[in-house]
């Protein structure tokens, strides 16, 4: 298993962009990294799981943790910032509780703004118990298994990861550098979109446990990156260039 992460963290009109000192992909438990996506990161999130994911070894047991956390922190941000202010109730109990003497256009307005409620962040678990594991947990707290398509990514490059994938044809038969490379170049063609950074954290996962590539590894990445970008990759071939291009009048129909 390989991730890659960049460090910026925005707001969401990204009037404030910055990198701080610190990945976001985070080891969560011996055989498992969690990278988050979106401009409200919820440390608590992470730091309560952390300590109910103890002695968890299968990925998915995991997923299930951090699943019910994202809940719990959606149902309170709702609590506070749709029912408290607009029908001074506080909580989800009261809530169901006062649904029969609510006003139909109270009940229907409060309903359609809990449907519609982001928590603004999305969750990537990648792990190994045995086999990879690639899950994603997004609102409104639920986790979906991404295994089979083998890669998972979330953030403003995603239109530009795709295609990265998509060019390589990649599956799970990939070699780690091979897999290295597709995700470290899908990464750097992220860095198109406003609010991905520059600044690059990649882990490895396997039954060894987690490691990290050292910034001499990510450089070498990088000079390779820029040697296939300016020897051709963007450029047109011979074939291209001397290609003869016949056409032929159309008529007016």
């Amino acid at each position: 298993m390989v991730t890659v992460s960049d460090r910026m963290i925005s707001t969401g009109d990204m009037t404030l962009t910055f990198e701080p000192d610190r990945s976001k992909a985070i080891p969560i438990a011996r055989n498992a990294v969690l990278l988050t996506s979106g401009t409200m990161h919820e440390p608590d999130l992470i730091d309560d799981a952390r300590q109910l994911i103890r002695g968890k070894d299968r990925i998915r047991d995991i997923a299930e943790v951090l699943k019910e956390q994202y809940q719990s922190i959606r149902e309170r941000r709702v609590e506070d910032e749709i029912l408290r202010p607009l029908a001074g109730i506080r909580s989800f109990a009261e809530f169901h509780q006062k649904q029969s003497s609510l006003h139909e256009g109270v009940l229907m307005e409060l309903n359609a703004r809990i449907a519609e409620f982001s928590l603004g962040l999305t969750l990537l678990l990648a792990g190994y118990d045995g086999q990879g594991h690639v899950i994603v947990i997004e609102d409104p707290g639920i986790w979906t298994s991404w295994d089979m398509v083998a890669h998972a990514y979330a953030g403003m490059g995603n239109r530009h990861v795709e295609g990265v994938f998509a060019w390589y044809r990649y599956t799970q038969a990939f070699r780690l550098n091979e897999a290295l490379w597709v995700a470290f170049e899908a990464k750097k063609r992220a860095e198109a979109a406003g609010g991905v950074g520059k600044m690059t954290d990649i882990f490895v996962i396997d039954r060894d446990g987690i490691s990290q590539l050292s910034a001499a590894t990510i450089a070498e990445l990088d000079s390779i990156y820029e040697a296939r970008e300016n020897g051709g990759r963007r450029n047109f071939d011979k074939r291209v260039i001397e290609l003869s291009v016949q056409r032929q009048p159309v008529e007016d129909s």
